[in-house]
């Protein structure tokens, strides 16, 4: 498989990954009731890195694919 196709699939894995982070965190504040800013940070860095440390460990994995496959090609 070409490798800019590989690391463009770890782009769009890694961008569901991080913005699953986000939804989790919104529906977290939404059962608090509290919604300013102060809360969300909050719940977002208490709620688990599990899926930003997946997802930029991903995003990583793609730019090196990606740049790899514009090195070869030259």
């Amino acid at each position: 498989m070409n490798h800019k196709i590989l690391g463009t699939l770890f782009f769009v894995v890694s961008a569901i990954l991080i913005s699953t982070q986000y939804i989790v965190t919104a529906i977290l504040t939404l059962n608090l009731g509290s919604s300013d800013k102060g809360t969300f940070y909050n719940i977002f860095f208490n709620s688990g890195y599990v899926l930003v440390v997946l997802g930029v460990i991903f995003f990583i994995v793609g730019i090196i694919l990606f740049v790899r496959d514009m090195v070869e090609k030259k």
